[in-house]
């Protein structure tokens, strides 16, 4: 019944939000469906995780109240204003050809980092790592200081590959390529996390280039071929780098005859264990390191004698090995109970009003940006992404491209694909 109940508050915020926006994917409709998701799958006790108590599921009711109350002071500010709504799409201003030359030139720059990231593994470990200890080449991927933005891009690459064919009628076939490599790259990070970034984060770029999106087979087709491919590729990396929790955690899993589901079951709900076992645990706060983490990095480069806080969690016994506890780690480490209040409350403003604002003036960069955002609502429930330096290096690339394509005259609307350019919607 806990099960039903979720799933069906998970799709009415789906729905609410056609309603009121004429789009599905707003931040809180977002929040909202992957939160409920996540617990609804919970609640089936698949795993025989510790029990999740008070302090978990108070966490839980008070971020998603400050979140969802956040979101909703910019939706009422912008419901009073139709206009940001329902403004002319600005994605017709792009030159294509200088669009298509960044394209390239990033494509070259993901091309050297991922070499680069070869080379440095070769010089450190050897290539073989990659399959007799993933785990040490994983750390060691996410430890190459600057070089390692160049293997990055590659990621950025996908997504505005991606992009790129969701506009145009004739697209260049070298951006086929670009979107292989950027996936293949993917396989070579040991890091599923980063499929999913890319996956994700398209998808809502590709939705949000696109005045209206509605439920249709095409569309549930599309979708549904993206979420099984996802979780293919979830299952293959698991295979190849031997990762998967459940064939070394039988004894906790209620149904080990679902093998490999297991751990799909296992990366969506072990968030919530582990967050009641760290909000018991003893921590000092660290005023902001966490939560502003892409500005400490920098400050650690000009302040002499100046440390970072390690951003890595900790690994909890739940009893499965797992070191992911939620978006709320960040919050919480840097500012106690109120930081989850006050964590999730400017994450919901933020997300909702770079999303309005690219209603309000859709064009390359507030799409890319709001994509972006919306990935981070998805995968809050896993981990923080707003605070990771990563997102705002993908935010300002976003902005360099935008500025070079920008042209003051729109292309022929010919030239773009039905739904780009069509006239605004009207909303309620």
């Amino acid at each position: 019944m806990i099960f039903v109940t979720l799933m069906a508050i998970a799709f009415l915020g789906l729905f609410l939000s056609k309603w009121l926006f004429d789009d599905f994917f707003t931040p809180p409709a977002i929040y909202n469906f992957f939160w409920n998701l996540a617990i609804a799958f919970l609640s089936l006790n698949l795993v025989r995780y510790h029990p999740v108590g008070t302090e978990a599921w108070t966490a839980i009711g008070a971020s998603y109240t400050a979140f969802m109350g956040g979101s909703a002071l910019v939706a009422v500010y912008a419901l009073q204003r139709p206009a940001w709504l329902t403004n002319q799409t600005r994605l017709a201003y792009i030159n294509r050809s200088r669009f298509e030359t960044a394209l390239f030139a990033m494509f070259a720059v993901g091309i050297l980092g991922f070499v680069m990231q070869l080379f440095h593994l070769h010089q450190q470990f050897g290539l073989a790592t990659f399959f007799t200890d993933p785990q040490r080449a994983r750390e060691l991927h996410s430890n190459v200081r600057f070089l390692g933005f160049f293997n990055l891009l590659n990621v950025a690459n996908f997504v505005f590959g991606l992009m790129y064919l969701a506009l145009y009628r004739k697209p260049r076939r070298w951006i086929i390529a670009i979107l292989f490599w950027s996936l293949a790259t993917a396989f070579f990070t040991t890091d599923r996390t980063r499929l999913f970034y890319m996956a994700i984060w398209s998808f809502y770029v590709v939705v949000y280039s696109q005045r209206r999106v509605n439920i249709s087979f095409r569309f549930a087709l599309a979708s549904s071929s993206v979420v099984l491919g996802l979780l293919g590729m979830f299952m293959l990396i698991a295979r190849l780098y031997v990762k998967e929790a459940y064939d070394y955690n039988r004894q906790f899993l209620r149904y080990p005859e679902l093998g490999p589901l297991n751990d799909i079951y296992i990366y969506l709900t072990g968030s919530f264990p582990v967050l009641q076992q760290f909000l018991t645990d003893k921590w000092d706060w660290t005023y902001g390191k966490h939560t502003f983490a892409p500005v400490v990095t920098f400050m650690e480069l000009l302040v002499p004698h100046f440390e970072r806080e390690v951003l890595v969690g900790k690994f909890y016994w739940v009893p499965i090995h797992l070191n992911v506890c939620t978006y709320l780690e960040t919050f919480y480490k840097d500012w106690g109970f109120l930081g989850l209040i006050f964590g999730p409350l400017v994450c919901g403003i933020v997300s909702m009003w770079i999303y309005m604002a690219m209603r309000q003036r859709r064009n390359l960069f507030t799409v890319f940006f709001a994509g972006l955002i919306s990935f981070c609502v998805t995968i809050s429930v896993f981990i923080n992404f707003y605070s990771q330096i990563a997102t705002w290096f993908f935010v300002a690339v976003g902005y360099i491209v935008y500025r070079w394509s920008y042209s003051t005259e729109p292309e022929d609307p010919a030239h773009f694909r039905a739904g780009v350019t069509m006239p605004p919607p009207s909303i309620r």
